[in-house]
């Protein structure tokens, strides 16, 4: 039988943010601000009645701890507790090393924080908040736990300076913290027969009812920028990664974005997915989200309550443009699909007339040898194509994989380049792949099928497409490999790329694609390699 209980489950969160630090040693941010206040309207909008915000000031080991206990007291099964923070993260020194939960340990500084006083009011280890979960929470309560902050400090490429408006979630830099004693917990658990939580150093099993979605990989720094394009508040990726892919729809104009099979239910492995992706493409692949899932629970629905149908997207603003030197802005001022701007903070693009570059907002040259408005006009072209492809990828069944470097690496000329395309899931019918390159100054470039052998794209079942091998020639910046992977041979698609190859002919791909992706029922998938090439 059905327990009638569930029947009037709940949905519940604790948001808490941190932007001001009240320090020397750690910059305040920008984005934190506007997350929680979007996460607070996202929640209530999922049927969440019972929330509790933290902020600033707000924020100590004591209030979240006790926000959190309050929670589990009022939790009963069947209810869901969305716990979520937003603000920079750190690496210290863990108390014994050598267990499984690693070497370090990750930390939130909150405000106030001084790595030379070392108050416990005033941050919260990851081994806090499992003790907490463990203790506080039901085992019938399902907890999704989302950190949008820094797990450490390494990049593959550094940010161009002459781009502003990128930040890092991250603090204390390379300095080794070694953190002080924190207290025991302050409240008797509310779990029968659960009084005391794995002491340092033990086993911890991972706790059955929590999902977590981390910002980054623990190599990686998390990062904020204005969102979608210059002008717009500040936020973190992941945050408005998750914000988007429950507020906007699918290419078929129904459900959720994320919900990438269009079953009209969302489970937290297409969350994860999606938000990978999505996180991949809006940091220029410096950062990847993680999900961890309990075992055989990928397709766990997300939340207790059935949200709203997403409303459609509105027309995304003109990107914003830079150009310092005066002769080249007055080149292209006029009637283009940009807007110029008097000053390069936040720019969408910036165009160094003198260096021949454009160089985007996440910090990267995008393009070299840009002399004349129409190839300033092509990068942007391009990168407007990407934009509203962007909330249509799906990886659920297949990515583009871009090798033989680490995902994010810059390629200098010459170099071998891979490109794998593996299905990532058992197709229950034929799958059939259409490969293309779109260069850095916008230029189409058909990959597969292309010759006699490559016949009608169909992949084996299970097995990926070959290998294809290329080098990196000009124009150099960022190329971008487009792969789709549809029930049938597309057709029609095929000869508009035949047509437009060689072409800077990106936009006129968009409107077909979605045409794709909406006829295929959840079917079809599209991935995307990003590729940054040059010296």
């Amino acid at each position: 039988m059905l327990d009638p209980g569930y029947a009037f489950a709940e949905t519940r969160a604790l948001l808490v943010g941190s932007w001001q630090f009240q320090s020397k040693l750690i910059m305040d941010l920008a984005g934190p601000e506007n997350d929680l206040t979007a996460m607070e309207t996202l929640i209530r909008g999922q049927g969440a009645q019972d929330v509790t915000v933290l902020r600033n000031e707000g924020v100590s080991r004591t209030t979240v701890e006790t926000a959190l206990h309050a929670l589990g007291l009022r939790s009963k099964p069947g209810d869901w507790i969305f716990l979520y923070y937003t603000g920079h993260g750190a690496l210290a020194e863990a108390a014994v090393k050598g267990t499984r939960d690693g070497d370090t340990d990750q930390f939130l500084p909150l405000p106030g924080f001084d790595p030379d006083v070392q108050d416990p009011e005033r941050f919260i280890v990851d081994k806090d908040f499992y003790t907490w979960l463990s203790l506080y929470v039901p085992r019938g309560v399902q907890v999704l736990m989302m950190a949008d902050t820094c797990h450490s400090g390494t990049l593959h490429r550094s940010v161009d300076p002459r781009v502003r408006g990128m930040a890092p979630r991250l603090t204390l830099g390379a300095r080794n913290v070694e953190l002080a004693a924190r207290p025991a917990p302050r409240f008797a658990s509310v779990l029968a027969g659960g009084d005391a939580a794995a002491p340092a150093g033990a086993t911890r099993d991972d706790l059955p009812n929590l999902f977590y979605i981390s910002a980054a990989r623990d190599d990686q720094i998390a990062w904020e920028n204005a969102l979608p394009v210059e002008g717009a508040p500040t936020r973190g990726f992941l945050t408005w990664s998750f914000e988007q892919g429950l507020t906007t729809p699918r290419p078929d104009g129904q459900g959720m974005a994320a919900d990438q099979n269009g079953d009209g239910s969302l489970s937290i492995g297409e969350l994860g997915s999606y938000l990978n992706v999505q996180v991949r493409m809006l940091s220029g692949q410096r950062q990847e989200s993680n999900t961890i899932i309990p075992p055989g629970r990928e397709g766990q629905g997300l939340f207790a309550t059935v949200p709203p149908p997403p409303a459609p997207p509105a027309p995304p603003p003109l990107p914003g443009l830079y150009v310092a030197d005066v002769k080249a802005r007055a080149s292209v001022t006029g009637d283009y699909p940009w807007r110029i701007l008097t000053d390069g903070q936040g720019a969408d693009f910036v165009w160094d007339a003198r260096a021949q570059a454009m160089l985007r907002r996440t910090g990267d040259v995008v393009a070299q040898n840009v002399k004349t408005a129409a190839q300033v006009r092509g990068v942007i072209d391009k990168w407007a194509a990407l934009e509203a492809l962007r909330p249509m990828l799906s990886e659920q069944a297949a990515r583009l994989m871009v090798g033989p470097q680490d995902n994010g690496a810059r390629y200098p000329a010459g170099a071998p380049v891979t490109l794998a395309l593996a299905q990532t899931q058992v197709a229950s019918g034929p799958r059939y792949a259409t490969v293309f390159n779109i260069a850095a100054d916008g230029t189409v470039q058909r990959l597969y099928p292309v010759a006699e052998q490559d016949k009608d794209g169909q992949l084996a079942p299970g097995q990926s497409l070959p290998v294809l091998e290329s080098q990196v020639i000009p124009p150099y910046g960022a190329d971008h490999v487009v792969a789709l992977v549809t029930p049938q041979p597309p057709q029609d698609f095929r000869l508009l790329l035949r047509t437009v190859e060689n072409q800077r002919a990106s936009a006129r791909l968009v409107a077909p694609i979605r045409e794709l992706l909406a006829k295929s029922g959840g079917q079809a998938s599209l991935t995307i390699g990003e590729l940054y090439t040059g010296n």
